[in-house]
């Protein structure tokens, strides 16, 4: 199997497409969008493009299929800078250190903008927080969390140092 490789805000055409593998983990059925109603936001989001100094990074296969993917941008939250806003790596693909390289890829653009720290906020039923945790993030608090009328426990994860964090994870 080949070894994905990062892309930076292209291709923009085809991500709508590209995002589908990830629906299930987005929990669609649970918060009762259709596959349909998944694409239409997504194609929604590139048409109008990334936002100004935000990141968007895809990890794809040498043939092209779309194997993860993270959002970055910068926050005034908490007192924190920027925010990993979503980060998602099929499961397949999970274990072989692209969720880490598109973290530290996040960090690096992020701090090419003087940003100093980042957030995260991820839903305590995922099975993946512990990632974060490996990372070096610091759980900083528990909430409900309202997705579109669902109410579900989220929590709160920080890394005060984006400097370490991208001396940590970018090797």
């Amino acid at each position: 199997m080949s070894q994905p490789v990062m892309h930076h805000r292209w291709r923009i055409s085809l991500y709508p497409q590209m995002m589908m593998p990830f629906a299930d983990l987005f929990l669609i059925n649970a918060l009762n969008f259709s596959e349909a109603e998944s694409v239409a936001n997504w194609a929604s989001f590139f048409k109008t493009g990334v936002p100004e100094n935000n990141v968007f990074l895809v990890a794809e296969t040498n043939e092209k299929e779309c194997v993860g993917y993270a959002w970055g941008r910068p926050s005034n939250k908490g007192g924190f800078g920027g925010e990993l806003f979503q980060i998602s790596v099929l499961p397949a693909f999970q274990g072989r250190g692209i969720g880490r390289l598109l973290v530290c890829h996040i960090a690096k653009n992020l701090s090419q903008l003087k940003i100093v720290n980042l957030w995260l906020q991820v839903l305590k039923v995922n099975p993946n927080r512990n990632f974060y945790e490996h990372l070096g993030a610091q759980k900083i608090s528990e909430h409900m969390y309202d997705w579109d009328g669902e109410y579900l426990k989220a929590c709160i994860y920080a890394w005060d140092n984006i400097q370490a964090l991208i001396a940590d994870t970018c090797y």
